[in-house]
């Protein structure tokens, strides 16, 4: 009988900075390409919950400080939007000290002023200075940064952003930002469209076919499981290169294949991917959830006649008739512009002048 292996998926966790961090090379140049350039000091980082945005931050901050004179720090404005803002600048100063190894600050009275006045300068004549290069840059790394922009929360995100404002503005060279939001940049409200104006942005979606083969096979670099051919598609079938629904899927077939303590690495087959797609979907239901709460009542009659197709190609008009079937006897704008919504959240593909 051969030793217990460890599962090489990672589900429901970030996997930034560990093997099971795959693709995004795009991504990383893109964030990488905007930080070199003089008139950019900001870039913001955007797609749907589940679809990596914490695991490429977590990536930055291992390829950053490897790739130039950058000090990154991620900080996460989660449970941040209830607090004032000299309580955020306290616990983000807390977290710069922290992550660069400097003593904990100290921001007395008037952390507003003290933040940007004095402790900002002191911390860059801190940073190291790499041999023949400028000072490092300070990147900071903002995740959940939409929270903020709930408009229950309209009282913090005022001053926050206010202040982000005058931070953009303070030293291009030596202070930068990369922000993650879980939404389309066009849908923020009017204070964060402020803020990120002239900023620019890129959108993180789903894996490459490749990639998501490299992903499937991760069991195979431990030597652990192996993936038939018919296997990994349809893995693909069933997940579209969705990172976090694709370490589902495998994580619960790696588990299955093991209950009986093989003697070697088993081989998996389309039977085995079908056995555990009732387990995937019920450990993945707080992010098909939060999926389907996001949407508008036009797209959830779109998504759900198009899930009632199955893999079926439709059509604009096709698409209309299934609706009308459906009880949905008016086409109104917003059912029109559907599909398109779907699409740009990745729920929908588009192929042949169609959708499935």
């Amino acid at each position: 009988m051969m030793p217990l292996p460890l599962n090489p998926y990672i589900a429901g966790n970030p996997v930034g900075a560990s093997p099971a961090f795959i693709g995004r090379a795009d991504v990383l140049r893109g964030v990488l390409r905007v930080l070199r350039r003089s008139q950019d000091n900001a870039i913001v980082l955007f797609g749907q919950r589940r679809i990596g945005k914490t695991s490429i931050l977590q990536q930055l901050m291992v390829q950053l400080p490897q790739r130039g004179p950058y000090a990154p720090v991620y900080f996460d404005l989660q449970d941040k939007a209830d607090l004032p803002l000299d309580r955020i600048l306290q616990d983000l100063a807390a977290t710069i000290a922290h992550t660069l190894a400097l003593p904990e600050p100290d921001l007395g009275p008037d952390p507003k002023s003290t933040f940007h006045q004095t402790w900002l300068p002191t911390l860059f004549e801190a940073l190291p200075a790499p041999s023949g290069e400028h000072s490092s840059a300070l990147v900071l790394l903002f995740d959940e940064f939409d929270v903020l922009a709930d408009p229950q929360r309209k009282e913090t995100a005022q001053a926050f952003f206010a202040y982000l404002r005058e931070l953009l503005m303070y030293d291009r060279d030596r202070l930068q930002f990369v922000f993650v939001i879980g939404r389309n940049v066009d849908d923020l409200d009017t204070i964060a469209l402020s803020l990120f104006k002239g900023v620019p942005y890129r959108r993180v979606s789903l894996l490459s076919r490749e990639d998501t083969d490299k992903l499937i096979r991760l069991s195979e670099g431990n030597e652990t499981l192996r993936w038939s051919a018919a296997a990994c598609e349809a893995v693909w079938g069933l997940t579209n290169g969705h990172p976090f629904l694709t370490q589902q899927l495998c994580s619960h077939i790696w588990e299955r294949s093991y209950e009986e303590e093989p003697d070697e690495p088993p081989e998996v087959t389309p039977t085995d991917v079908e056995a555990v797609i009732a387990a995937v979907l019920d450990a993945s239901r707080n992010t098909l959830e939060w999926l389907w709460d996001g949407l508008g009542p036009a797209e959830r009659v779109v998504a759900s006649a198009l899930a009632s197709a199955g893999p079926l190609l439709l059509n604009q008009e096709a698409l209309e008739n299934l609706l009308q079937e459906s009880g949905v006897r008016v086409m109104i704008r917003e059912l029109q512009s559907a599909p398109d919504l779907l699409q740009n959240w990745d729920l929908l593909e588009p192929a042949e002048a169609g959708y499935r």
